[in-house]
């Protein structure tokens, strides 16, 4: 007598192991980006001593963004493509850092008209300091990623477990009603 398959285990193992690949896959992307992302031009004596501690990028960095200068921004970012267009923002002012992390220090920037608070982050590389991107490869270098993908995978576990619970549930009473009435 051939037994009844309730549920179909290496379906329900793949859809389990779905988040893991994504996180997997994204971590592939930014380490291949990490290899190409920053230019050595920016990473000569030159800049190493301008941008010798994180302070000196945060006071830059308020000038770029208060001015939109992109030239600047690019010697802050040391990154090989251009940063994304900026408004001037001359009502943009340095507040404090909030923060630092292993790889990170985190500066705080508030615009006195709007309110608005626009975080910033610095990091050490290749003896000097650099601002970053809020990007795929900033959220995968400084475990950003985790307050996303922690969330996102408990729910997609719960409801995988829940979807399976259900098929289970309604192939055991479909048997159940097949042996009862034939």
């Amino acid at each position: 007598m051939k037994k009844d398959k309730h549920i179909d285990w290496p379906y329900f193992s793949g859809l389990i192991l779905i988040p893991v690949v994504v996180v997997a896959f994204l971590f592939i992307i930014s380490v291949v980006q990490g290899l190409f992302r920053y230019d050595p031009a920016y990473f000569t004596e030159e800049y190493r001593a301008r941008y010798d501690t994180p302070g000196s990028v945060a006071v830059d960095l308020e000038r770029a963004l208060q001015d939109g200068d992109e030239n600047l921004m690019e010697e802050l970012l040391g990154t090989r493509h251009s940063p994304k267009t900026m408004p001037a923002r001359p009502d943009l002012v340095l507040t404090v850092m909030i923060s630092s992390s292993d790889k990170y220090f985190h500066y705080l920037y508030f615009e006195t008209k709007s309110y608005e608070r626009d975080m910033r982050y610095v990091k050490e590389r290749d003896g000097r300091f650099i601002a970053s991107e809020t990007d795929l490869y900033f959220y995968m270098d400084s475990g950003q990623w985790r307050k996303l993908a922690g969330p996102l995978a408990a729910i997609w576990w719960i409801l995988v477990i829940v979807f399976t619970t259900a098929v289970y549930v309604y192939r055991r009473m479909a048997a159940v009603r097949k042996s009862m009435f034939g």
